[in-house]
């Protein structure tokens, strides 16, 4: 989407302002020249080239920026609730790792060098690591979900989709704008813009951002609440020498600064208070980073990019992980991460044929320490005391050949055939002082080193059918790929470790049926897709505790075959010139199809199956609506009024538990560790001045003020109730914002 799509309030009504992107980001503009309200074309590079989104044989949705700030997006998480079909968690809170779920693909591991199956770009810049998925959105020109394998275009670990944030590029004339949002639990965010020409051949843009709060989660030891302060900024540069050469250069940077959120206890008393830390727990997150794309036009029908970047990350988390007023289980997570990528593609168009192909490199050094303090354990049974270390350091490596042919074979077929071979390396080295056990013989150290090489192939074979201007089918078989890895967590079943190190690559081929289509004279758009994956050796989180410590065993396991169908559906609809309605939903059938379940035993191992079980983090029901509603003022400039929810069914935070320690046919599901179904509400109510300049808002979130658990820890048998990452309460606040 060029930014020229973004309309101003008293030019188009705002249509984008009015758009909640359920399933895309679609701009309705009412017609200059007759009374019919049509909704304008979504432009999206989901296959590597600009195309219109009802063009495109993928389920995407895609959210303009002036969309997100109306409904107040802050950071990517807040993406999912206003995605069917999409759950991203942050097991650890604001901060610290994410996980990243479409449709029942993802991976909830908080180990600090592991990766998800859910790709993650920037400005075309892959986050592979999942400590930065957390990404601040501001200033930004769109989003885009592409949900199913993206293994041909997009990469090695892409078996559940992508996501592709993409940030406004510097204009030719001068713009500006600065925003003002204040809000309850003291909570203020600064917003700043400048974009312009700085000669003939340069133009740039800055924009940065800052927001604090004082937080909503109290902690009774200290008196203390959990306060939060974070700063983002960005500059560009888009330089043109020639009509057939243009460099973007991006530079980017962020700092989080904040208390680190403090876990819950289900037994506590208050959902937002607790005696739960004896001391501030602190989380600080570094990143710094830098891209340059040049793009060269050799030829009217073929051109080279070039996307070259690198991104540092240095974070350091301390975690009260025992929620009490006393040191029993603390942690602190230190990683740095250093990433650097280089693509090479040519993007060619022949006749009736569109094709891209490409290289990519990818190298990402992760280097982390764990320590463990645990000073206040008890002596006797079977507990851990005294403090620990545990660290490591890995490369990860990968290279990949691609390439995608869409062909025109009539006037109303597209065939699309792609493939991408990929090779992954991973060195893991990793060593840990383990601290003393009463019970049970573990010797003082761990030193364990080890490498991995995975090779694969990932493809894509699809058919579009365009049955009139306004309606197109399409069916689609991919296979995509997640690469193995190495279990590097701060608890991965030492008793059995080297042997439980490692885990396999995952592959996933989806069948995929679906319809794009825009009806009623393009005022109403209607989407849909059916999808089934056939998902080999998953990898899957566990956390079972072990009968000697009672302390979870969290490490990574290959589920041998998992069952997964649904429907996404999306509608977006202007039935009058006053009013938008925007509506999506979501259903995914998840189970275990053949998985045995290690169970850590007093010694050894034995398993348990979970064959029909539901996988964690996977509700089977999602939903969005949005209404907004526009009364024109005349010279007293235009007043919106706006609604959108969210629902999701029934969610599991875990896999199961062993109830007999060391008895595998004890296993129960436990479904107190999870969230019932739950609906959010937020409202917004804008007035713009006549000279389209002004925006003042007033907006709520969570009116009902509905308390859930974001996510959970089963840690029933060791502090008497389960962790509880909690959900934010309602909120509410005023925007102002002035642009030049």
């Amino acid at each position: 989407m060029s930014s020229n799509q973004i309309m101003k309030p008293m030019k188009s009504l705002s249509p984008s302002l009015l758009s909640l992107a359920i399933s895309s980001s679609i701009i309705p503009m009412a017609a200059a020249q007759d009374s019919a309200f049509t909704l304008e074309e979504i432009v999206v590079t989901a296959q590597k080239r600009e195309q219109s989104m009802q063009d495109v044989g993928i389920a995407i949705n895609a959210f303009d920026g002036e969309t997100m700030e109306a409904m107040g997006v802050v950071n990517s998480n807040e993406i999912a609730a206003k995605t069917p079909n999409l759950n991203i968690m942050s097991p650890a809170g604001e901060g610290g790792v994410v996980s990243v779920f479409i449709r029942g693909i993802g991976l909830n591991d908080f180990a600090l060098n592991n990766t998800g199956p859910v790709g993650f770009y920037v400005d075309d810049s892959a986050i592979g690591s999942s400590n930065g998925q957390l990404t601040t959105l501001f200033d930004v020109e769109r989003v885009e979900v592409l949900k199913g394998p993206q293994g041909t275009l997009f990469g090695r670990n892409t078996t559940g989709g992508a996501l592709n944030i993409v940030s406004n590029k510097p204009t030719d004339e001068f713009e500006a704008s600065v925003k003002l949002t204040a809000g309850n639990y003291g909570y203020l965010k600064t917003e700043g813009m400048v974009s312009g020409s700085l000669t003939d051949t340069v133009n740039a843009r800055l924009a940065l951002v800052n927001y604090e709060s004082d937080g909503y989660i109290k902690n009774l030891s200290t008196g203390d609440k959990v306060e939060k302060q974070n700063f983002a900024g960005r500059l560009l540069f888009d330089i043109t020498p020639s009509d057939e050469l243009s460099i973007l250069v991006n530079i980017h940077g962020s700092r989080n600064d904040s208390d680190s959120d403090l876990y819950g206890l289900t037994t506590d008393a208050d959902f937002y208070e607790g005696t739960h830390g004896n001391k501030d727990y602190t989380i600080n997150v570094d990143t710094l980073g830098g891209s340059v794309k040049v793009e060269y036009d050799i030829n009217d029908a073929l051109s080279l990019t070039s996307i070259t970047s690198y991104d540092d990350l240095s974070k350091r988390h301390d975690e009260e992980s025992d929620m009490s007023p006393f040191e029993v289980v603390e942690f602190q997570y230190n990683v740095n991460t250093h990433t650097f990528a280089q693509e090479l593609r040519l993007n060619g168009d022949v006749d009736d044929i569109h094709w891209v192909a490409g290289l990519y490199y990818l190298t990402e050094t992760t280097n982390w320490d764990l320590p463990t303090f645990a000073d206040d354990l008890p002596l006797g049974g079977g507990l851990m005391f005294g403090d620990s270390s545990g660290g490591g350091h890995q490369v990860l490596t990968t290279q990949a050949i691609f390439g995608q042919v869409e062909y025109d074979i009539a006037d109303d077929w597209t065939l699309t055939l792609g493939g991408r071979f990929t090779q992954l390396d991973v060195d893991f080295d990793t060593q840990t002082e383990i601290p003393n056990f009463a019970l049970i013989p573990l010797p003082s150290s761990l030193d364990f080193k080890d490498k991995l090489t995975n090779e694969e192939f990932s493809g894509k074979v699809a058919l579009n059918y365009y049955a009139t201007d306004d309606v197109m089918y399409y069916g689609s078989i991919t296979r995509g790929f997640k690469g193995g890895g190495f279990n590097g967590g701060v608890v991965s079943d030492l008793a059995n470790f080297p042997a439980t190190a490692e885990y396999d690559p995952e592959i996933l081929t989806a069948y995929e049926l679906g319809f794009k289509s825009t009806l009623l004279d393009n005022s109403l758009r209607l989407n849909a897709a059916l999808f089934y994956y056939d998902y080999e050796d998953a990898q899957v989180f566990n956390s079972i505790a072990d009968p000697n410590t009672n302390l979870p065993q969290n490490k990574i396991e290959n589920a041998k075959a998992l069952e997964l169908y649904g429907v996404d559906i999306d509608l977006t609809w202007q039935p009058t010139e006053a009013l938008f309605i925007q509506a999506g939903l979501g259903y995914t059938h998840s189970e275990f199809d053949e998985f045995d379940l290690t169970v850590p035993l007093a010694t050894g191992t034995s398993s348990t199956d979970l064959s029909g079980e539901t996988p964690q983090n996977t509700p089977e029901w999602s939903a969005n609506l949005l209404a907004n509603y526009t009364w024109t003022l005349g010279d007293n400039g235009l007043l919106m009024a706006q609604i959108d929810g969210s629902y999701q069914s029934e969610v599991f935070y875990t896999n199961g538990r062993i109830i007999t320690p060391g008895d595998p046919s004890s296993y129960d599901r436990n479904e107190e560790v999870g969230q019932d179904g739950y609906a959010l509400w937020n409202a917004r109510l804008s007035w713009f001045d006549a000279n389209e300049q002004l925006e003042v808002a007033l907006w709520g979130k969570n009116l009902s003020d509905k308390e859930y658990a974001a996510y959970m820890f089963e840690l029933t048998d060791v502090a008497g109730g389960d962790q509880v990452m909690r959900g934010t309460p309602r909120t509410y606040g005023v925007d102002i914002k002035y642009a030049f």
